[in-house]
């Protein structure tokens, strides 16, 4: 079994931000972090000078407990300085959850990409349209109890507790275009996968780039497939946006949004490359008799346990692999009389199960 080691990646941090502080990682580039409710309890955010302002990228949750260690930060450590700009990575409510309130804060720009924005726009307005009907009905395919995928709309509702309502307005920003911030230029490089259009920053003066979900060190994004789009490539678009990140320089300092900076992005790349191809053979090796989706998904992560809400991220982590063997024609997918999807594969993989135990759903 081919395992992932973590020894060839350099972390040049070991201390973390404690509450409302912040460490300096690069000139005018300020690490902080901000509490979550999940088994992953912290999200890594960042504050950058930006001449006579300040720029924050990403937000935390929406929470009183966020809010409060904002305005500590804001009290202790702005200098009397606004913020300017609240620039995203991405639309996911750890990252986005208090834009609206940041922004009306200290009445500044929203900057994202399209794609994500508009994404929170359909999310808030999903809320009265046919999506329970959906759920129940993507997630009964997968061989999830009826009973269950019925009630699957109060799982995703937590979501909706984490954010304030998008911004009404943005500022796009688009894959190879510059921000001008602190007089240095930072390039947008798109990631795909776990997110529509993830948005990265690198600096090639700083050697930096800030990677938000796309470039974590240790666990791996969650890379699912929503009940929107049952039959879409998510991870083959992860895959595939991840090729670009091999230009950066080797010694880049990653700014990820989880846990610790860190240096070598290219063994990461192929670590991350590589702990895909073993969850694709794992499912090649256990279909060879027809399997439902979360019968797959139980297979893949039998060295977990498992809460309800754990079981359905990794039910769509399950499918966004199965889709990719699918594009890939190496996997069939029949329906039965019951009405469930049954998956068979159609080679057979090199690789024993492997062990997923170290990863994580944020």
């Amino acid at each position: 079994m081919r395992t992932l080691l973590n020894t060839q990646l350099l972390f040049p941090f070991q201390d973390t931000p404690k509450p409302g502080e912040l460490i300096e990682v690069a000139d005018g580039v300020y690490w902080l972090r901000m509490p979550l409710p999940f088994s992953l309890a912290h999200i890594n955010l960042w504050l950058l000078k930006d001449k006579d302002n300040w720029a924050i990228i990403d937000t935390g949750i929406k929470s009183d407990e966020t809010k409060q260690l904002w305005q500590s930060i804001f009290q202790q450590h702005l200098h009397d300085k606004p913020v300017s700009r609240i620039i995203l990575t991405h639309l996911h409510p750890d990252h986005m959850g208090l834009a609206q309130w940041l922004t009306e804060y200290w009445k500044a720009d929203l900057w994202m990409t399209q794609t994500e924005w508009l994404y929170s726009q359909l999310n808030t307005a999903m809320k009265h349209t046919q999506l329970p009907e959906n759920l129940a009905r993507h997630f009964t395919l997968l061989g999830v109890d009826p009973d269950i995928a019925s009630n699957m709309k109060n799982m995703f509702s937590m979501y909706s507790i984490m954010m304030d309502p998008p911004p009404a307005q943005y500022q796009r920003v688009s894959a190879g275009d510059t921000l001008d911030i602190n007089g240095k230029k930072w390039t947008v490089m798109i990631g795909r996968g776990h997110s529509p259009e993830h948005a990265c920053y690198y600096c090639e003066e700083l050697k930096i780039i800030i990677g938000g979900d796309q470039l974590l060190p240790r666990i791996t994004p969650s890379i699912s497939v929503y009940p929107e789009e049952p039959n879409g490539n998510p991870l083959g678009l992860f895959l595939n946006s991840l090729t670009q990140f091999y230009a950066l320089p080797e010694d880049c300092l990653v700014l990820p949004s989880h846990e610790l900076p860190y240096r070598n992005v290219h063994q990461r790349l192929d670590q991350l490359k590589q702990h895909h191809e073993e969850r694709c053979d794992v499912i090649l090796n256990a279909c060879t008799e027809p399997l439902t989706a979360i019968d797959i998904m139980r297979v893949m992560f039998k060295h977990r346990k498992l809460s309800p809400i754990d079981e359905i991220m990794a039910l769509g982590e399950a499918v966004a692999h199965i889709n990719l063997l699918l594009v890939r024609e190496v996997l069939s997918r029949t329906i039965s009389e019951n009405g469930l999807y049954y998956f068979k594969s159609l080679v057979t993989a090199e690789l024993p199960d492997a062990d997923f135990s170290s990863f994580q759903f944020h």
